[in-house]
């Protein structure tokens, strides 16, 4: 199980609802690329399209020592304000290196701790929030592990699982199939997914996109429409 994923996803799921401070851009996907790549995609509220993917490392310079979850808020944060003067015109579509922008000096080594990350230290700590207390990526750890999420459209969320030794996405609606209305934490999100990907249940294989082609899994599977 890959802990220090699971709390750099944490760290960062807040900027999934809200832009990051004094930006447009909002959290749109994060992959775990590789042991040594984490990949976060960038985008506007309403946008689709032109997204800007920055790969952020897993381990500092010339060392084995990971960064800490709190590096990638800090990290994230200075490379959205680039990005905004830099305007998303000429980065949308790249793949921009963060070890790169580490040697230049637009990334910095040490995290920079804001207020809002002292508040929500304290918060996360009282309540005793997972980011704190043994993080699993998992909400049924002996079934699934989630290694990533990417926001296709307006309404279809990929969820990457790594599942029977293998990495697969699984493509989840944001929004109710009657009403068109976003879902709320009422729909059990977790709980839908494990009856499809039970193994004693073939529902999942029923679902498969065959021809389907992602670079970050070895199969994808479409259950917008049955959940």
């Amino acid at each position: 199980m890959d802990k220090h994923f699971a709390r750099v996803l944490l760290a960062l799921r807040r900027f999934i609802a809200a832009p990051l401070p004094g930006t447009p851009y909002r959290i749109r996907g994060l992959i775990r690329i590789d042991n040594e790549r984490i990949r976060v995609k960038l985008g506007g509220e309403e946008s689709t399209e032109g997204f800007i993917s920055l790969d952020l490392p897993v381990c500092q310079p010339g060392s084995d020592e990971q960064f800490g979850m709190w590096w990638y808020v800090a990290a994230l944060r200075r490379f959205a304000l680039h990005a905004r003067a830099t305007s998303q015109g000429n980065l949308a579509g790249r793949v921009i290196d963060g070890a790169d922008l580490l040697a230049s000096g637009i990334l910095l080594p040490d995290g920079e701790v804001s207020p809002d990350d002292s508040v929500d230290y304290i918060i996360a700590d009282l309540v005793g929030d997972p980011l704190w207390y043994e993080a699993e990526a998992s909400a049924y750890p002996e079934l699934y592990e989630l290694t990533g999420f990417d926001l296709r459209s307006r309404d279809t969320l990929r969820v990457y699982l790594l599942y029977k030794e293998r990495t697969i996405g699984v493509d989840l609606a944001t929004v109710d199939s009657e009403s068109g209305a976003p879902r709320s934490v009422n729909w059990w999100a977790a709980t839908k997914l494990v009856s499809a990907i039970n193994p004693e249940d073939s529902t999942l294989l029923a679902h498969e996109e065959h021809g389907a082609e992602d670079p970050h899994c070895q199969a994808v599977y479409d259950l917008t429409n049955w959940a």
